[in-house]
């Protein structure tokens, strides 16, 4: 499904210095990252910045009223129990492990840059001593 519109990743975490949990405020504190919506966006784009096309549409959308939501991009199997508060809130993992090189895009990807299956979260356990047993992971 495609993004109502099309995030520059690079340009808002490179070029602006802003962290994952700016967009993604639970990152580090809830079972999912969250998505940003309109309101987040107004931020900043209530206004136009910069130059680009895409910009003066977040613009036009935000001053017209126009709500959206960003598209789930990674999913996991409902059996799977994964938290980010415990990967990357206590376990301080980067968001690359899993996401790729996600916040330098600058355009919204198809589909993961990852594939986050069994053997890649396995790999990840086994190489930390983290725990095998599976119903740490499964429910």
């Amino acid at each position: 499904m495609p993004q109502p519109i099309a995030f520059n990743h690079l340009k808002h975490t490179a070029d602006l210095g802003l962290g994952c949990e700016f967009c993604h405020p639970y990152v580090s504190t809830g079972a999912h990252a969250g998505l940003p919506g309109s309101d987040i966006c107004a931020f900043c784009h209530v206004a136009q910045q910069g130059e680009s096309a895409e910009s003066a549409r977040v613009t036009e959308l935000l001053t017209a009223g126009t709500p959206f939501r960003f598209n789930k991009l990674f999913r996991l199997p409902a059996h799977v129990y994964y938290t980010h508060w415990r990967h990357a809130g206590i376990a301080k993992l980067d968001c690359t492990n899993c996401h790729g090189g996600i916040a330098t895009s600058v355009r919204p990807p198809r589909r993961p840059l990852v594939r986050v299956d069994m053997e890649f979260c396995i790999s990840c356990h086994r190489t930390s001593g983290q725990s095998l047993d599976c119903v740490a992971c499964h429910r």
